[in-house]
Order: structure tokens, then C-alpha cells, then sequence
């Protein structure tokens, strides 16, 4: 069985956020990046600020702050607690209404031939199975599930997709085009009605290696 991280990311949202203020200058003087992570591709515009690291991408918008993660590396949490806690502490009266942490996998068995017994044995529900039609070649299944896991709301979604053309570097024994299923966690707070929203959120932060590790376990249950 292969299995493999595709991506990751935080996610903050908020009902506005004052771009004006994440400008290069700022971040850099509290301390949020570092100044060589402030010396690529930066993208300041009304809208939208967007700095892409080494490690990872930051995005803001007027209703969000999102880092993305395209691998797996040791300093993940401290980065997610430098540059989203960072913002967070520093601006601490933004109306905060909900974080996430998203961690996305990819999967398939060794064989190629095996996908669709494999898909079906794992995901095909009762119901479905009598669906006229669920028993062709073709047919396809997923799952979804939601419990309270770590403080937050946790959400699986688990879909039938294809390899895209870079699929390589995610897996050498995987080719464009081929079958997989995608794993998508979901760490979901809503933050609106709590005493702190701020503090809550640099709370839900510091969850996100605690998310990785369970999230790598239960992949590895699923995708057996």
C-alpha cells in the first residue's frame, strides 16, 4: 500500500482583516518572518498580500489568513506558531470566527488492477451496494465522517480522484492519470461565540503537530 502527504494548511478566518497593516516592514519588525523568508516573491496589493518561503506559502485576504505546506518538515509547528500566532497576539481585536488545520493524503495499492476491489471493499456502504450500477468496473466510492478529536471538529472526507502529472515526486511507483483516493482532515473551531477568539485560535495553533500525527495514523488504518 502507498500512502502519502499531498499538502497542508492552517486557515484563519476572520470578518476582515486590515491588509494594510501586513506589509514586509511590519511582519519583519515583530518578529512574525525572518528576514531572509521576506527576500522571494512578494506580492502586496489591496486585496491580497501573498510572500512564499522556502517551507511554506502565506496568503491574506480580507476574510482570511492561510499558510500552506507542501511537505513535511521539522519546524513545521514553530513556523505556524511564529507567523498565524504571531499575527494573532499582534493583532489581537480582529474579529476571529473560525481556524482550521487541513491535512490532505493521497493513497492506492500496489497494484494498479487492484483500485477498484480495493475502493469498493473499503468505502462501497450498504446502500450502495444495491444501487443498479454500483457493481460496473467503474463504479466508485468515498466516505465521510465527523467526531471531536483534539479540542476541535474533525472532519474525514474520502473521494476518488486521479493523479495529476507531478504525481511522481509524491510517489515514484505512481504515474499521471492513475486512480487514487484523496484523504482530506479537516480540524475545524469556531471561534465567534467564545470568550477569546484570539486566544482561542493561538490555542487551535498549537494543535497542528498533534493533528499531523493523528491524521498520519489514521490514514494508515484506512489505507491498509
Amino acid at each position: 500500500m502507498n500512502r502519502v502527504m499531498e499538502n497542508s494548511s492552517v486557515v484563519i478566518i476572520a470578518k476582515d482583516f486590515n491588509l494594510s497593516i501586513l506589509k514586509p516592514l511590519w511582519l519583519m519588525n515583530n518578529k512574525i518572518f525572518r528576514p531572509e523568508e521576506l527576500e522571494g516573491d512578494i506580492v502586496v496589493t489591496p486585496p491580497a498580500v501573498q510572500i512564499q518561503s522556502v517551507n511554506f506559502q502565506f496568503v491574506a485576504l480580507l476574510d482570511r489568513l492561510q499558510v500552506s505546506i507542501p511537505r513535511v518538515y521539522g519546524n513545521g509547528q514553530s513556523d505556524i506558531n511564529r507567523v498565524c500566532g504571531g499575527i494573532v497576539k499582534a493583532l489581537p481585536h480582529t474579529p476571529y470566527t473560525a481556524i482550521g488545520l487541513n491535512f490532505h493524503y493521497l493513497g492506492a495499492p500496489q497494484s494498479r488492477e487492484e483500485f477498484a476491489s480495493w475502493e469498493k471493499e473499503l468505502f462501497a456502504s450498504p446502500w450502495a451496494r444495491e444501487i443498479e450500477g454500483s457493481q460496473a468496473e467503474n463504479a466508485r466510492f468515498g466516505s465521510y465522517l465527523s467526531f471531536d478529536a483534539i479540542g476541535t471538529r474533525l472532519k474525514i472526507d474520502i473521494k476518488p480522484t486521479n493523479a495529476g502529472g507531478s504525481i511522481g515526486g509524491l510517489c515514484s511507483s505512481w504515474h499521471p492519470g492513475q486512480e487514487l483516493i484523496r484523504v482530506h482532515f479537516n480540524y475545524h473551531t469556531d471561534v465567534t461565540n467564545t470568550d477569546a477568539p484570539a486566544e482561542t485560535v493561538v490555542n487551535r495553533l498549537a494543535k497542528w503537530e498533534e493533528a499531523l500525527a493523528m491524521s498520519t495514523g489514521l490514514v494508515e488504518n484506512i489505507c491498509k
